[in-house]
């Protein structure tokens, strides 16, 4: 019998073993949290939602929005961050959050809450020397801090000196017997005593770089405790941040820290991205001056005032002669901070050549078609009207373009001018491509339009193994060649698209 039940409760063991190890290990909760919002403009705050006491949180990109350990983020600048809370026993959960830059609101190195204050103490209490200090410390990664202020209200001690009422003798009456002569008056003293009263001080430190640590004094409350040291207001300079909380009140206020010195950027088809080589992006025909629009693709901004409106100063063109002329921008921020910028431009007379170009557009577009369509229009025309010849002349744009309407042929030169004759003319902007290094007796040309925001290429050029070069990014050009077909110096031409928006050559 005892035999038997040691072996009847060794299999029970071996059993209950086996259930214990086939039970499933259940997976931990992931802990409950969730932000008040997720997009969050400069400056502003917002707080991790979560009823769990013990969670820790962190920021992955504390340049962005920096968290503290009460789960309260502020945005510092534009960007995104993950946000991770950890709790014990539960799986961290992560969430997301976006950062907006806000207009007319500068970015925030350092968070208030990125600045610790330690070792606060009073020395000298219940005199009028009682001193007030502290350690102030940047803990942030990025970020220095120009100056902090702390305004606290206290009780001080202040001298003040007090001078005694003089003694009055007694009033003598008429037929007063018993009167005496009255005693000399005593001369008056100054004694000094103290009295509370409530004032302001300031609590400062300057120059905190990150990972500094600097100690701070100021006049302290003189009942010697650092907890009847009312904070009223925090000021954080950061350069040209300033960031003031109100502690009465619970809220904060991002502005700019200095004067406004500095004025609006001019950025777009200005200066040296007005002209590529000989060519100028911008092409104006004297018969269209009055609707031509020069402040296309140019933009004014302020890093305070935001876009700023700006005039367009015309007066150095001559619109009688052909030629490239400077036009001048002008534009002024609300601090009177004035800057300029210029441009060049192609000024056109029309002639033969855009007489021509009139009665072709015509025939193969209609008003009020998109400038993609008017391009795939002029492709269609320009890679089919010729017979490909080898021509001459290479240094007279419009002259070929009319040629080759004309007669009919022409060589790559004569594609080129045609499709840039019919393109500029229909108000598209676009450059000339040619190849490089350029081997003697293999010269190429092409052009580069801008469309749908980007530039394409645009290559009219018929080919014996034919292809579709309408409209095309570099990638589908290296599609068809990687050779010296389409080589060209891309350091000397603006930036191309890279979405693609038509089918590949081949």
């Amino acid at each position: 019998m005892k035999t038997g039940n040691k072996i009847l409760w060794s299999g029970l063991l071996g059993i209950a073993s086996l259930s214990l190890m086939a039970q499933p290990v259940q997976a931990k909760k992931v802990v409950s949290a969730k932000l008040q919002k997720q997009v969050v403009s400069v400056g502003n705050q917002t707080k991790v939602k979560t009823n769990n006491r013990k969670a820790v949180y962190s920021s992955s990109n504390s340049q962005v929005a920096s968290i503290n350990k009460l789960g309260v983020l502020t945005a510092k600048k534009a960007g995104k961050t993950t946000i991770t809370v950890k709790a014990k026993g539960y799986t961290a959960k992560t969430i997301q959050m976006t950062v907006k830059a806000k207009k007319g609101v500068p970015e925030l190195p350092v968070a208030l809450d990125e600045v610790v204050m330690s070792g606060e103490k009073i020395t000298g209490a219940n005199s009028v020397n009682a001193k007030f200090q502290a350690r102030i410390k940047n803990t942030a990664k990025k970020g220095k801090i120009k100056k902090i202020e702390y305004h606290y209200q206290i009780q001080s001690l202040v001298k003040t000196t007090q001078t005694p009422a003089a003694s009055q003798a007694p009033q003598q009456t008429a037929g007063d017997a018993t009167a005496t002569a009255s005693p000399a008056v005593q001369p008056t003293q100054t004694l000094a005593a103290t009295t509370k009263v409530t004032k302001q001080v300031v609590l400062s430190a300057k120059g905190l770089k990150p990972g500094k640590t600097v100690t701070a004094k100021c006049a302290g409350d003189v009942s010697g405790k650092v907890s009847a040291m009312h904070l009223q207001e925090v000021k954080l300079y950061t350069g040209e941040a300033l960031y003031t909380y109100n502690v009465n009140t619970g809220k904060a206020k991002l502005t700019w820290g200095g004067a406004d010195k500095t004025g609006p950027v001019f950025s777009g088809w200005v200066g040296k991205k007005s002209i590529y080589g000989k060519d100028t992006i911008r092409v104006c025909y004297t018969d269209r001056k009055g609707s031509y629009s020069f402040k296309d693709h140019v933009k004014a901004v302020d890093a305070r005032d935001g876009k700023c409106k700006f005039s367009v100063d015309t007066s150095k063109i001559n619109w009688n002669k052909n030629g490239i002329y400077k036009v001048y921008y002008r534009a002024k921020d609300k601090s009177g901070n004035l800057t300029t910028a210029w441009a060049k431009v192609q000024v056109f007379v029309p002639s033969t050549a855009e007489s021509i170009a009139d009665e072709v557009l015509g025939s193969i577009t209609k008003k009020g078609w998109s400038q993609e369509k008017k391009l795939r229009a002029i492709y269609k025309y320009a890679a089919g009207h010729c017979a490909y010849i080898d021509s001459g002349s290479h240094s007279d744009w419009r002259k070929a373009a009319v040629n080759g309407i004309r007669y009919q042929s022409g060589d790559c030169f004569t594609f080129y001018s045609i499709s840039r004759l019919l393109i500029t003319r229909a108000g598209i902007p676009n450059l000339m491509v040619t190849r490089y290094p350029a081997v003697p007796g293999h010269h190429h040309w092409w052009n580069l339009v801008y469309v749908r925001g980007g530039w394409y290429h645009f290559d009219t050029t018929p080919r014996q193994r034919k292809g579709y070069f309408c409209l095309q990014t570099d990638a589908q050009l290296h599609m068809y060649s990687t050779g010296s077909t389409f080589r060209f110096r891309s350091d000397k031409l603006p930036k191309r698209a890279t979405k693609k928006i038509s089918r590949n050559p081949v």
